[in-house]
């Protein structure tokens, strides 16, 4: 009986799904950024030590916040198509269909030999435009070719496009041009050196539970997302 009741407990609990787990640090190693990804290919992403993180399930990537307790769910994507209800449309279909909409860079991307980053081996690419105040000034990235590490670079990628889109209504149409550029530059593979801002610091093999790839919450329907934004732009007017 105890046998048969260990066994279902086991059957019931949260399986792990094996995966790894990449690690990045800021040059001066004052900020973590760990990156979980199981072997199914979804990834979980976080600043350490931060309540709000990062999920991508299948093509989607959703952020996770708290507001006063309980956890905020919300697709990037539909993040996108709030703020273009709210402003002048910025991002059309471009983060829901990335492939539909390529948007052409002035960005200039030269290899030059390799270096190993993280334990990992990378192409060394001068990356020139990226800085519209110098165009002329070059920012080196390292980008690895490892077929482990393709799912870190989609959430590496996902993340900071994340960290981008609610800037929209301030940058404006500029933004599409940033988030272009990140494209560009993942397209060529996984940055272990993104551009001296972080730098991959290790890559474990782990086993990532099922209940760290999960939603805490329904996802925030479009029209919540828009009058959440319309009720935060009324209360900013009346300061």
């Amino acid at each position: 009986m105890r046998a048969t009741l260990l066994v279902l407990m086991l059957a019931l609990a949260a399986p792990a799904q094996a995966g790894l787990r990449a690690t990045y640090f800021d040059a001066g190693k004052t900020r973590a950024l760990v990156i979980e990804v199981a072997d199914n290919g979804d990834a979980r992403i976080s600043e350490a030590d931060s309540n709000d993180y990062g999920l991508m399930i299948g093509d989607r990537f959703y952020v996770i916040g708290d507001k006063e307790g309980v956890p905020m769910v919300a697709d990037i994507a539909d993040v996108g198509a709030a703020i273009d209800r709210i402003v002048p449309p910025i991002f059309g279909d471009m983060l829901r269909t990335p492939d539909a909409t390529a948007i052409a860079t002035s960005l200039t991307l030269t290899p030059d030999g390799g270096r190993t980053v993280g334990g990992r081996t990378g192409t060394i690419y001068h990356v020139k435009g990226i800085d519209t105040s110098d165009p002329a000034k070059t920012v080196d990235y390292v980008i690895s070719r490892e077929a482990s590490l393709v799912p870190v670079g989609r959430a590496l990628e996902r993340f900071m496009n994340a960290a981008l889109v609610p800037a929209a209504p301030l940058v404006g149409p500029a933004v599409k041009t940033i988030i272009a550029e990140t494209r560009a530059i993942f397209a060529l593979g996984t940055p272990i050196d993104v551009g001296g801002r972080f730098l991959l610091d290790s890559v474990e093999t782990v086993d990532v539970p099922a209940n760290r790839l999960k939603l805490p919450a329904t996802p925030q329907t479009v029209d919540q997302l828009a009058a959440s934004m319309k009720a935060e732009q009324a209360e900013d007017a009346h300061r």
